[in-house]
């Protein structure tokens, strides 16, 4: 999990910017919807953490009698979104995150997505901070690279600072590093554990 969100840091923001051409990556951006980020508390925290392990092992059950749903495996919530289309699984599935004190398998997505993004921020320090240095620098090295054409120049500090604004846009909302930080050790099991 942790790995999909560092793809939001510099060198993917590179990877994608020059892969992808404009066109494209302007409609990539588009399908591409993310759940929205929620303000953490403890408990959402701690029922997610909780969640999750029965989660898993629920969706291990659930492939034996479904098969594999198109999941991305460094995603924690896009197996509960795969089997969530079969309604005894979305039921099985409900009953264990409302017993942790989530009220739906919508909002459990969206504990799970601001959980694992405000721990990306908090593994990088900085509350995020590095993420806006390391475009600066990056940006302050092309235009002091004598090698790079003036136009191509500008082409790429322009595809920086808009891979600049689309991650701050990431940025977790105020407070949610500070609560993630606090349940680290439990968030990296899970996070290592994809």
């Amino acid at each position: 999990m942790i790995r999909l969100f560092r793809s939001f840091t510099l060198a993917a923001a590179l990877a994608l910017a020059f892969a992808v051409p404009g066109n494209e990556r302007a409609a990539l951006a588009q399908d591409q919807q993310l759940p929205p980020q929620v303000q953490l508390t403890p408990e959402l925290v701690e029922g997610f953490i909780a969640s999750y392990p029965e989660l898993e092992a629920l969706g291990a059950r659930l492939e034996q009698k479904y098969g594999k749903v198109n999941a991305d495996p460094e995603d924690p919530s896009s197996f509960v979104t795969g089997f969530s289309q079969y309604a005894d699984a979305r039921g099985q599935m409900e009953g264990i995150v409302q017993s942790h004190g989530i009220s739906s398998l919508e909002q459990w997505v969206q504990v799970a997505y601001s959980v694992m993004l405000a721990y990306s921020f908090s593994e990088r320090g900085e509350g995020g901070g590095s993420v806006d240095s390391e475009m600066a620098e990056a940006i302050a090295q092309i235009k002091g690279d004598k090698s790079i054409p003036d136009s191509q120049k500008e082409q790429l500090i322009t595809m920086l600072e808009q891979q600049m604004a689309q991650i701050s846009q990431l940025r977790p909302p105020a407070g949610n590093i500070e609560i993630v930080s606090q349940y680290a050790d439990q968030i990296r099991s899970i996070a290592d554990a994809e």
